[in-house]
């Protein structure tokens, strides 16, 4: 019966090792490619960061929060006109540990608010932003993964003078703290 006690013991610490943590957050560098006009590219490179809390609802489910930051110091040719945003945004979280945890893809949709403003003191709008993607943690321990990437598609809808859309698609890496 000794035998039957270990496999129990086994299948138990394997169970509780593939539960997701109750609560994770992720801190994150990314790179963002962005165009400021539809029809025509006008596109400009930003970096920055997000920072994600992750709560677990059920099983693979959880709520997420993001908050981004970028900033772009020129868009075109033009020196002056650097351009920053911050985006806050929840939602939707689906992801799947698969079986010894070390890997856990997720994707995700989440809708908020975007503020954007230039290097002028009068230059700021805020607007809706709608962000989905999703990305691949790689666990270390039971505290701590890798985010190894992170790919989120953000619209927003802040004004620009040529139909007020901007597409910007995000990549990024970083750590995520998994609280138990």
């Amino acid at each position: 019966m000794v035998g039957v006690g270990w496999i129990s013991a086994s299948a138990q610490q394997v169970e509780t090792a593939l539960r997701y943590a109750p609560l994770e957050i992720s801190f994150n560098y990314s790179y963002a490619r962005s165009n400021a006009a539809p029809g025509q590219c006008g596109c400009f490179n930003m970096n920055g960061g997000s920072s994600e809390v992750a709560f677990h609802a059920f099983r693979a489910l959880s709520v997420v929060a993001d908050l981004t930051g970028e900033r772009a110091a020129i868009i075109g040719a033009n020196a002056g006109d650097g351009v920053s945003l911050v985006a806050f945004a929840v939602g939707p979280r689906f992801s799947h540990r698969f079986v010894g945890g070390k890997f856990t893809p997720f994707v995700q949709g989440l809708v908020g608010a975007v503020h954007g403003f230039n290097d002028s003191l009068f230059g700021a709008a805020n607007a809706r932003a709608v962000m989905a993607g999703g990305g691949l943690d790689l666990t270390i321990n039971r505290h701590l993964a890798i985010r190894a990437i992170q790919a989120d598609y953000l619209r927003t809808q802040l004004p620009n003078g040529q139909g007020n859309e901007q597409n910007l698609l995000r990549a990024g890496a970083g750590i995520v703290l998994r609280f138990r």
